[in-house]
């Protein structure tokens, strides 16, 4: 069973060379039966004026912590954009 714990946080990060662009992180926190509190991320390549999602890059589930859900999520964006995945 898993429960929500509380709103996702939003986090956004600029890209070089795109400036109509930002990479955006949602981050939920849940509660999970046996496991605890875990941590998981939706990562996304939005418009900057619109917020409006222009490519999805994925997600990533059950982190033990906010910080690594970030990290992690920032370094799926650094490699969705080097490998021109889009």
């Amino acid at each position: 069973m898993i429960e929500n714990c509380e709103e996702p946080q939003e986090f956004f990060l600029k890209i070089e060379g795109h400036d109509h662009l930002l990479g955006r992180i949602l981050i939920h926190a849940s509660h999970e039966f046996e496991i605890g509190e875990v941590f998981n991320a939706e990562i996304d390549i939005v418009q900057k004026e619109s917020k409006k999602i222009w490519l999805h890059v994925g997600y990533l589930f059950k982190l033990n912590s906010q910080e690594e859900a970030i990290e992690l999520s920032v370094q799926k964006i650094a490699h969705f954009l080097k490998n021109g995945d889009h």
